[in-house]
């Protein structure tokens, strides 16, 4: 067994170790065990990616005001247009002392033509954390979490879509139970080997006695912070408020983030974040109403309302969910799932993934193919005409 610890301080560009270190390690994990498994830690580490690569052509295109921002950049407020550009042009100047951002001669006259970016340097994710060590520390955290912050967009952006490469994912919840007796869905005729379908219904909602005990827990014991508590979202989203319950991270500056319906992100939000998007309850009777609420909603609809163009299908932001998932032998139906998976109307229900679900009443864990639910019909089907091949 071997426990590894990457140090480094607050400063952007000192990521750059940890992230060739993080990359490293995950080669090593992906060859001794076959999956993605020794360090899923470390992934957060390792720019170097081709979201990495995204992100940070994203955001030269913002410093280079060849396009918008996906994200306010931090220490910057959404309804003040003003500090982004003075932002834009404190990260251009930086980014010319590197050389970075270089003069393409046009002069002032010019504009913005006069700054470029040459194209190898648009998406090098390790000469940027190379050259940002070479900026004052205040420049150079704020370009990082701007680099940090595109990038989980990026990657939320290619989870929704059914993009994300991420090897076996394990489905988490607070609650997972099997629905109903498995069923077998295809018999091979030479091994007698059985394709088993399981359905499992997901709580992933986290009640208001929860949460409030957590957050009595970190102040009772003295480790919170003065913004931890309760928030709503300043804007209204269909209508609606959305309620959450922060409390200062393992990093200084970030926050762990609840939220009544679909429990703990993995992702821990920057302060500014917090600060731009959200603000502080004081009132408990105020969060309560609002927490239980959003609660009881989310069993019932997404976090897009009863208009959701998905339908009944879509799970952004609902807290119960239906998950069906193929185990047993996989291999010689794999055409036929691949088959009718790429019939789906919609991008996300056409990829295969691979998961780990393991029920919180009795631990049966199942390691097999998830299936949309949109399309477990077609896929039945298709396994349906398989056997009739077989027979």
């Amino acid at each position: 067994f071997c426990s590894y610890r990457l140090l480094f301080t607050n400063l952007g560009g000192e990521r750059r170790f940890a992230s060739i270190v993080a990359k490293r390690l995950e080669s090593l994990g992906a060859l001794t065990q076959g999956d993605r498994r020794a360090g899923p830690s470390l992934s957060a580490y390792n720019y170097d990616s081709a979201y990495g690569k995204k992100a940070l052509m994203v955001m030269y295109r913002g410093i280079l005001d060849q396009d918008s921002f996906p994200v306010v950049p931090p220490g910057c407020s959404g309804e003040n247009p003003e500090s982004i550009q003075d932002f834009i042009v404190k990260a251009k100047a930086a980014l010319v002392s590197v050389g970075i951002v270089r003069d393409s001669g046009g002069g002032k006259e010019s504009g913005k033509a006069s700054a470029r970016i040459i194209d190898s340097d648009m998406n090098d994710v390790g000469r940027f954390l190379n050259r940002l060590l070479g900026l004052p520390p205040e420049i150079q955290n704020r370009l990082f979490e701007l680099f940090l912050n595109i990038l989980d967009v990026i990657i939320q952006n290619a989870r929704t879509e059914g993009n994300l490469d991420s090897g076996i994912v394990d489905i988490k919840a607070n609650i997972i139970e099997l629905q109903e007796k498995p069923k077998t869905v295809h018999v091979d005729q030479m091994s007698g080997a059985s394709t088993v379908l399981f359905t499992f219904t997901l709580d992933r909602g986290v009640t208001w006695e929860f949460a409030s005990n957590v957050l009595n827990e970190k102040q009772k014991g003295s480790l919170g912070s003065s913004h931890d508590g309760f928030y709503e979202s300043k804007r209204e989203w269909l209508g609606r408020r959305h309620f959450l319950l922060a409390f200062e991270g393992s990093t200084s500056g970030f926050f762990k983030i609840v939220r009544p319906a679909v429990g703990e992100a993995i992702r821990e939000m920057p302060s500014s974040e917090l600060r731009n998007k959200y603000r502080k309850i004081s009132s408990l009777e105020k969060a309560r109403n609002g927490w239980e609420d959003e609660y009881e909603v989310s069993s019932r609809q997404c976090m897009h309302g009863p208009n959701c163009k998905v339908g009944s299908y879509c799970t952004v932001g609902k807290r119960l969910q239906e998950v069906n998932v193929l185990g047993g032998l996989i291999l010689p139906i794999w055409n036929a799932i691949e088959k009718a998976l790429s019939k789906q109307a919609r991008q996300s229900h056409r990829r295969i993934r691979v998961v780990r679900i393991e029920t919180t009443t009795d631990s049966q864990r199942i390691v097999g193919l998830l299936i949309p639910n949109a399309a477990v019909e077609a896929v039945l089907e298709d396994l349906a005409w398989v056997q009739d091949i077989d027979d």
